[in-house]
Parts: structure tokens; sequence; C-alpha cells
């Protein structure tokens, strides 16, 4: 499974997800459920610096791969 597929998956999955943006460094998610978000599992993935809620976004700091894992949840969600 890809970075992305696992955040997705740890998110609560496509359904899930209201909104999907980034900036240099972070994954920007408005989710319509952050109760069912396993922050641990992302937290836990290499390329994954910090998992924090601010502003209310559900934001995924990346410390590598941010394009090509935003490019990815991106295709997964148009699915």
């Amino acid at each position: 499974m890809t970075t992305a597929e696992q955040i997705l998956t740890a998110v609560g999955g496509p359904d899930n997800v209201a909104s999907l943006t980034r900036c240099w460094a972070r994954l920007r998610f408005e989710l319509h459920d952050a109760a069912v978000v396993d922050e641990a599992a992302i937290g836990a993935l290499p390329e994954v610096a910090l998992v924090v809620t601010q502003h209310g976004q559900f934001q995924v700091a990346m410390r590598t791969g941010l394009l090509e894992v935003f490019d990815e949840l991106v295709a997964l969600l148009e699915r």
C-alpha cells in the first residue's frame, strides 16, 4: 500500500474527505468526521513529520514526497 493510500485509509477513506489542499510542507484535509482519524497510524509513516489539527483542518506535515503523495491522493479522491 502506498503512503497516499495509507493516509487516505487512516483519515476514514474518501467519503470522509470534504476537501484536500496543500502548502509547501503540509497536506491539509477538511474532514466530515475528525473522530474517525487514526492519527497514530499516519504519524508512524516514515514520510510524515507531524500530524496536527489546526484552523479546523487536519494537517499532515511531510518530511519527503509531499507533491507525489498529494497528486496520488487527488487521483484517489477523483475515483
